[in-house]
């Protein structure tokens, strides 16, 4: 189940991102890094997932044939925070 803290973390990356419009930053301290890698890490332990769920592991995984744009990636790792909390608090009700 999601702590408290996970939650918070969840939607700070979430804003911050939305805030975010352009790559800017790189790295691992760019918004879009830590939001893919917290969501990398955090959906892959869910035991059940949606079908989207998977797919956005599949798109957002690293592999050496897949480059996204920054505003494609930006949009799909928007896209799995939000599934990712609408998850969490459909356990917590």
């Amino acid at each position: 189940m999601a702590t408290d803290a996970l939650l918070s973390r969840l939607r700070t990356l979430g804003q911050q991102l939305e805030e975010t419009h352009t790559a800017g930053d790189v790295g691992s301290a760019a918004p879009l890094t830590q939001a893919r890698e917290f969501l990398l890490t955090h959906l892959l332990q869910e035991p059940t997932l949606p079908y989207r769920g998977a797919e956005l592991l599949e798109l957002l995984s690293p592999s050496p044939h897949t480059h996204w744009r920054w505003e494609q990636e930006r949009e799909l790792v928007l896209e799995g925070l939000t599934l990712l909390h609408q998850i969490w608090r459909g356990r917590r009700r």
